[in-house]
């Protein structure tokens, strides 16, 4: 038994201008607008005086050692979880 040759189906699409010099298909664009990918509201960056930055930077060591994670510690002192490693490790 000889197997059948697969047909393939076009989908149906609008149909395209042809040239008058070429009689070739002209592609037509869509119309549709693209909707921009939402994005976040840019946080503005606090800026710390030395001060706020020792005072956080001691909750932080105090926080990790009686074994809070660093994403708690984050909540609770307002900053984001990547700054709790950068003060843990600032000398």
């Amino acid at each position: 038994m000889a197997k059948k040759a697969k047909t393939k189906t076009k989908v149906a699409a609008k149909a395209g201008t042809t040239s008058k010099k070429t009689k070739k298909v002209i592609a037509v664009k869509t119309v549709k607008a693209k909707k921009p990918a939402a994005k976040k509201a840019a946080r503005k960056s606090a800026r710390r005086s030395s001060a706020d930055v020792a005072q956080l930077q001691k909750a932080v060591i105090k926080g990790l050692k009686s074994g809070k994670s660093a994403e708690a510690l984050a909540a609770e002192l307002g900053v984001s979880r990547p700054y709790i490693y950068v003060l843990k490790n600032k000398r």
